[in-house]
């Protein structure tokens, strides 16, 4: 009985492990091989996480499948994760040394983390096995580029070009390499050369649609990108190269059509989707392109270009901070993708995040050299921050390839006005306008020109022209307003301002301007009511909500001004007026700790941001609150802008405090002259740091020039007191 049972369980062992046998797919290498052919094949459908998972099951299978740990590098790279790319062809080397096309890959992945000495020993180890292979040449060539000898880069490539005369790609980077060194008609040559070799390369068509718009010429641009659209309309590598033309093709009809052709005869093509959702996006066609996108993330939820469409969609919804998380996933997946940074840029911008939109810019530009919207949004940056120098350098880097390029040239003329040069902007305004006589920037720079210049006539021309143009330019009418309050005329302003309501689709700004014509006037009743009907008619206008609050401010009805600032600050939680307001009226109305909180929501918001940081100093100073936080609060407020006397008084009272007085003296000093010495507040202090260092005499005159400047300022009592115990303490003579 025993031995017929352990036979019976050794019959039924050895089937089962048998079939468990074929059924795991026999041997490790026999498993290794069905996962490398279907990760292959993902590869080739575009499913790159389907591959990822199945060159994993293949390095599970065998973990010393060097080719397995390449492909799933390359996958990586695909996805835009350089770190795990990098460890996988590390370990590939390893395992296979000689696997020239890994240590390739690897050499190029350190020259973009910049370390130049990792490749070069790479490429010392890919010479050691074979000096003329194509890894050996590209590789070095890149290491020559990053080295900025393109010369010799050039010469690699022709070297490998003489031994493939017909290698397209080889041609492509060639003509990469000309542009850097700005010969164009090289750099055209050669990708026209590439095309030659085979002509559906569509890193050609996108290099010299890059080459055309650099240089200006944006028809060409355009012709190339779509010739590569119709050769190739399947083809994902030219998914976005044509997005940035869309607003100014003249073929948008034909590029739909192609598309709408394509989803016919396959329905599930992510492509024909792709393309039609930025296609509508920069349309502005909002429910196309979300149609679009909701197909794309329903049926791969977190793609990547599905998240950059939605994220363009909300930044055109105004829910910006929607916008800002989408970009945000795409720039980490895709970190090589510009215009996922430029979007970034333009979100973070509308929520006054002004430093970091900076970075997205700047990496935009970066990634896309010859794409010149980034820098010209860069230098506009600049511009409205107050960096004139920086927003020149920008924009000269555009006018040295397109030197008629108007946006460059526009940065360019206000850049001099404001550094107090009317005439040289004037030359290059009219220059703009030259090129383009339709330009309405062109004609309302012009105009702010001939205002400063006080030639109203020639102003009134320009900025009416504007408004011919373009009805809707609100800036130009108000500038127009404001020409006729300067001349006395404030009926004809509110008139002029009026007449254009018939004219214009913008209604609700022109009630917003009217009630701040009305405003200005002190007329609070009719100023609060074109605010509210601005309001009627555009609900999301919060600047006339500011508007009425300050109406409401001006009469001393600080309660319902706090209601009308918090519509905004609830629409925008991130608006620093707006909560600036709020802390200003309970300023007024003497609620310090709730003036306090928003000083501090400020801060939050922007640490940097002074007249917060000053308040809140100047609160806790006064009313026993922990002067080393004053402190360091007021230090901020100083140290973001040393010209305001106001920051300079309220740091020194604080040293005052402290009983630091030689540092308080030194301040209040600075202030009081910044104040033409006729603040009786910032007088008094320093008259008391005078009597608190040993300066009675100064004192003196200090505490009682306080008094004469104005009887009844808020320490004029403190000052009296001061003023006759110093002149009870100075000796008679």
């Amino acid at each position: 009985m025993r031995k017929i049972y352990l036979g019976l369980i050794v019959v039924l062992l050895l089937g089962g492990g048998a079939v468990a046998y074929f059924r795991m797919g026999g041997t490790p290498e026999a498993r290794r091989d069905r996962y490398l052919t279907k990760a292959r094949d993902y590869v080739k459908q575009g499913k790159t996480n389907e591959a990822v998972i199945e060159f994993r099951n293949a390095i599970k299978s065998d973990p010393a499948s060097a080719s397995a740990r390449y492909d799933l590098a390359m996958a990586f790279l695909k996805r835009g994760e350089y770190k795990p790319a990098y460890q996988e062809l590390v370990r590939a080397t390893d395992l296979k040394p000689d696997m020239l096309a890994a240590r390739f890959q690897l050499g190029s992945l350190q020259l973009l983390g910049k370390d130049i000495k990792g490749a070069k020993e790479q490429l010392d180890k890919i010479r050691q096995h074979d000096s003329n292979s194509k890894e050996s040449h590209y590789l070095a060539a890149q290491l020559a580029v990053a080295e900025k000898d393109p010369d010799l880069a050039i010469k690699e490539l022709s070297e490998l070009l003489s031994r493939e005369p017909q290698k397209a790609q080889i041609y492509v980077d060639l003509g990469q390499i000309y542009l850097l060194k700005k010969d164009f008609p090289a750099a055209e040559s050669a990708f026209r050369k590439a095309l030659d070799a085979d002509s559906r390369i569509d890193r050609a068509r996108v290099a010299l649609a890059q080459l055309y718009a650099a240089s200006g010429n944006q028809a060409k641009a355009e012709q190339e990108l779509l010739q590569a659209t119709r050769d190739d309309p399947e083809n994902e590598g030219l998914l976005h190269a044509l997005g940035s033309f869309y607003a100014s093709t003249r073929q948008l009809d034909e590029v739909e059509k192609l598309y709408l052709d394509l989803l016919k005869r396959k329905p599930e093509s992510m492509v024909a989707k792709k393309r039609l959702a930025e296609l509508y996006a920069s349309r502005k066609d909002l429910k196309k392109a979300r149609e679009y996108t909701d197909q794309i993330l329903t049926a791969t939820p977190g793609d990547t270009d599905g998240l950059f469409f939605r994220g363009r969609l909300y930044l055109a919804e105004n829910q910006v901070q929607k916008a800002i998380d989408d970009f945000a996933v795409v720039t980490r997946n895709a970190p090589r993708f510009a215009p996922g940074f430029y979007f970034l840029g333009q979100s973070q911008m509308r929520q006054s995040q002004i430093e970091e939109a900076k970075k997205s810019f700047a990496k935009a530009f970066e990634l896309a050299p010859h794409w010149y919207e980034p820098i010209a949004a860069l230098a506009q940056l600049h511009l409205a921050t107050g960096d004139a120098d920086l927003a020149l350098q920008e924009a000269e880097k555009i006018l040295a390839t397109q030197p008629n390029n108007e946006t460059a040239l526009l940065i360019k003329g206000t850049v001099a006005l404001k550094k107090g040069n009317p005439d040289a902007a004037l030359i290059t305004f009219q220059r703009v306008q030259k090129i383009n006589p339709k330009n309405v920037a062109a004609h309302t720079s012009l105009g702010l020109v001939y205002g400063l210049k006080n030639k109203n006539i020639e102003a009134l021309r320009e900025f009416e022209q504007a408004l011919d143009l373009a009805p809707e330019r609100i800036d130009a009418l108000s500038s127009i307003a404001d020409i006729y309050l300067t001349q006395g005329n404030p009926k004809g302003a509110f008139e002029r301002v009026e007449r254009q309501l018939s004219s214009t689709k913008n209604k609700a700004s022109v009630h917003q301007l009217m009630g701040q014509l009305s405003l200005t006037q002190k007329d609070y009743p009719k100023a609060i009511e074109h605010s509210q009907m601005a309001v009627d008619l555009n609900p999301d206008l919060s600047s006339a909500y500011l508007l009425i609050g300050k109406a409401y401010a001006a009469q001393k009805n600080f309660a319902v001004a706090i209601e009308q600032f918090q519509k905004v600050q609830k629409k925008n939680p991130n608006s620093i007026q707006a909560n600036m307001l709020i802390a200003t009226m309970h300023e007024l109305k003497g609620e310090k700790d709730e003036a306090n909180s928003y000083y501090q929501k400020i801060l939050d918001i922007d640490k940097n941001f002074a007249p917060a940081a000053n308040n809140l100093a100047w609160n806790y100073s006064e009313r026993g609150g922990n002067l080393d936080v004053a402190l360091g609060l007021a230090q901020r407020a100083r140290e973001a802008n040393s010209d305001e006397p106001s920051y300079a008084d309220t740091l020194g009272w604080i040293y005052y405090k402290k009983k630091a007085y030689g540092s308080a003296l030194s301040l209040l000093k600075e202030s009081s002259e910044r104040f033409k010495n006729n603040n009786p507040t910032v007088v008094y202090h320093l008259g008391m740091a005078y009597w608190k260092n040993g300066d009675l005499l100064l004192a003196k005159n200090e505490l009682a020039r306080s008094l004469l400047l104005k009887s009844s300022f808020p320490e004029a009592n403190d000052a009296r007191n001061a003023l006759s115990e110093v002149e009870g303490l100075i000796p008679n003579r």
